[in-house]
């Protein structure tokens, strides 16, 4: 009795369940969306950072921490895109790497020079 099921089950499926399951797979892939280029991304891939589309962000941002002049750099070069940026951008490849960058570059440390002299409480 189940080798009859299963004989029918399989039939059922090659005859037509497949291709439907099949056809609506291609669908589902043939509808999304490949990122299109974009010269910021580019620029961070070139640098080191390797393929950012799967990288996290909390992986990008700990790259820039390491690198923050590039950080800064990026910064600059997301401010006027963002300007004119859809709603989804902060969610594509570039605008995690603008987000990374940004915070990055927030904490940028530099030596101050100082003129040598000193100050004591009192005097």
């Amino acid at each position: 009795m189940c080798a009859e099921g299963m004989d029918v089950a399989f039939r059922l499926a090659n005859d037509g369940g497949m291709r439907i399951g099949t056809f609506a797979l291609i669908l589902v892939l043939g509808g999304c969306a490949k990122e299109s280029s974009s010269a910021i991304v580019a620029k961070v891939e070139a640098a080191g950072a390797g393929d950012l589309r799967s990288a996290s962000p909390q992986a990008v941002e700990s790259w820039f921490q390491q690198h923050r002049d590039l950080a800064l750099e990026v910064r600059q070069l997301c401010q006027p895109v963002q300007k004119s940026a859809p709603a989804n951008w902060a969610d594509s490849t570039e605008g995690k790497v603008c987000a990374a960058a940004s915070v990055a570059s927030v904490f940028r440390f530099q030596e101050r020079k100082g003129d040598g002299r000193g100050f004591e409480a009192g005097k």
